[in-house]
């Protein structure tokens, strides 16, 4: 009898392929998989029971549930794709078609209730498969065995690259109400099979943040925003941000009078209670030498005024641009500009609050004039008698104060409201936008 090679070549691969499938295959019903607890020799049989299914950040979409460790996890048909590795340099990847580069031309298929990984190839015969037998209670890696070419299992890790960092661009972030930030993350190591974040607020009432870090306020306060690593590694990056809140430790000192902000201890550009500091302009966030209608806010040509046109912050048309602002914008605060964070120039209402609610005494402080100003609560601040720069001259210091508010006046644009005082009297009054005077700030 003459026996054909080619004949008996491809029984004996029908017979081959036939026990490759019988082994990826074989399962019992009734028997769920269990974490072995670290026990690999408890593996050696490769019993179904035995086998510990890809769980927890690899599956999702499930419907059937295994116990694992007593805690249930999910199943489903299908492997989240992404990049494995057997070795930190002999990794494969499988992607959501289901093709893989394990071999030229592979597909994979997913055996969930046998925990195996059945590899084809680009012939579409059952070449390969691996085994997974061990999940770490960190779910770092898992240990997966196959056959070598003698038929002998073999050992692998297949480690996962976790996200081993996260750094913010900042920290702490302090807002003013209505304000936003924009926080970046930085996750290490770049090669993390999933850099993938999530930003979630601790008080939402507080402030908001969006899934591109997006920082916004809502509501005084303090709110932390978590940063954390979808991987499974836990790792996370928090940053606090203070809306409406006090300027940081490290800010500018500040007395709480029990009122509705709280002041300064000193003038803008001042380093003691007692200095004048610098003068600014209304609207204006840089002193200098000559304030006349040389002003950041004119686009007339007369220094009388008579050709007066104001670009911003105008009520009537007589004199400019109407827009109709009558608070200044925070790029346009001198205290804001020159000292961040929550500071500002008091409003109208606030300069008032302070007037009629507070203790006023003429008094000298390292022998240089001005008020006292007690608050309900006992506490007290001290505005001293700077005066007040026009054109190139200054006058009025030692006797009389000047002080700017953000507030405008609604009856002519031209002037902006200012706190003024001198022995025997405080008041507000309306003053030409362009005179320069000094600026106490307020914080939240």
């Amino acid at each position: 009898m003459i026996i054909n090679p080619q004949t008996n070549y491809n029984k004996m691969k029908k017979i081959y392929l036939f026990l490759l499938l019988l082994a990826a295959t074989v399962l019992t019903t009734t028997v769920r998989a269990q974490v072995i607890n670290g026990d690999l020799n408890h593996n050696q049989g490769l019993d179904v029971e035995d086998v510990t299914l890809l769980i927890d950040g690899y599956l999702s979409g499930t419907t059937e549930q295994i116990q694992t460790g007593g805690e249930p996890y999910g199943m489903d048909n299908s492997l989240v794709t992404g990049t494995w590795y057997r070795t930190k340099t002999d990794k494969f990847t499988l992607n959501a078609d289901g093709t893989t580069d394990y071999g030229t031309g592979y597909t994979y298929m997913f055996l969930p209730v046998q925990g195996c990984i059945l590899f084809s190839n680009a012939a579409g015969n059952a070449v390969a498969y691996l085994k997974v037998l061990y999940l770490p209670a960190d779910k770092s890696r898992l240990v997966v065995k196959a056959p070598n070419s003698d038929d002998v299992w073999t050992y692998y890790d297949t480690f996962v690259q976790r996200v081993e960092s996260i750094t913010l661009s900042a920290t702490e972030l302090s807002l003013d109400l209505d304000g936003y930030d924009k926080l970046t993350a930085t996750v290490l190591p770049a090669d993390a099979d999933n850099l993938s974040v999530e930003w979630i607020s601790s008080d939402e009432t507080v402030a908001t943040v969006s899934q591109k870090g997006l920082v916004e306020a809502v509501g005084e306060g303090t709110a932390i925003i978590t940063c954390m690593a979808v991987d499974g590694s836990g790792v996370k990056a928090t940053c606090e941000v203070t809306v409406g809140g006090t300027p940081p430790a490290s800010d500018h000192e500040y007395v709480d009078l029990g009122l509705s902000v709280k002041w300064a201890t000193m003038n803008i550009g001042a380093n003691a209670p007692e200095e004048y500091g610098d003068y600014f302009a209304w609207g204006e966030t840089t002193p200098k030498n000559i304030y006349s209608w040389n002003y950041a806010w004119n686009f007339g040509t007369d220094p009388t005024g008579d050709d007066l046109y104001l670009s911003k912050y105008c009520t009537n048309s007589k004199y400019g641009k109407v827009d109709n602002k009558v608070v200044l914008d925070l790029e346009d605060d001198a205290a804001h500009v020159n000292w961040g964070g929550t500071w500002r120039m008091p409003t109208y209402k606030e300069f008032d609050e302070l007037m009629t609610t507070c203790t006023w005494e003429w008094t000298t402080l390292n022998d240089v004039n001005g008020f006292n100003v007690t608050g309900p609560n006992g506490n007290s601040i001290f505005l001293p008698a700077a005066g007040y720069h026009y054109d190139n001259m200054f006058s009025g210091a030692v006797v009389s104060g000047y002080y700017w508010s953000s507030s405008l006046s609604t009856d002519d644009a031209r002037f902006g409201w200012s706190m003024d005082f001198s022995d025997g009297y405080f008041t507000m009054c309306e003053e030409t936008r362009y005179y320069g005077e000094s600026v106490r700030a307020v914080c939240p």
